[in-house]
């Protein structure tokens, strides 16, 4: 509270100042500065249809031919990557499977020696089916004789 506003103020000085209200302690309104004038010059203004320079139409297409370029390069390495080590899995897969075709060849062919030899084949005849060796042979010849007659 100010001094000036109170009843102490008659009661010490035996006079008081007139009362100004809020408007002695408000804060001194802005004064209004005066604009410069605005005049409006008619004329063709910002056109839409002007045209683009062709030096940046030149760069803005090497530019889209490299990048072409490049992601050409890019997607030819990855296909060549693709198609060798396809090749190279499917050479491994027929390697692996020559080198059993040629396991599988070679036991064929003991399994063959053994069970083809004459011996064993005569051992086994006697021992097991009780086959003798015949000793001697017979021969048929049927190239001369004559055709019989069905009637």
């Amino acid at each position: 509270m100010a001094y000036y506003n109170t009843n102490a103020a008659v009661a010490y000085d035996m006079t008081a100042e007139p009362y100004m209200g809020e408007e002695a302690f408000a804060p001194a309104r802005p004064q209004r500065l005066e604009r410069p004038r605005l005049d409006v010059v008619g004329g063709a203004g910002r056109e839409a249809n002007q045209a683009v320079s062709p030096v940046f139409t030149r760069v803005i297409k090497v530019a889209l031919v490299l990048v072409a370029m490049f992601f050409a390069l890019g997607v030819a390495r990855v296909t060549i990557a693709s198609a060798t080590a396809a090749t190279l899995n499917g050479n491994a897969q027929l390697n692996s499977t020559l080198e059993t075709a040629q396991e599988e060849s070679s036991n064929l062919e003991v399994m063959r020696s053994v069970y083809g030899a004459t011996t064993r084949i005569r051992d086994l005849a006697a021992g097991t089916l009780g086959m003798v060796e015949a000793e001697g042979g017979v021969t048929v010849d049927v190239s001369a004789a004559p055709a019989a007659s069905v009637q």
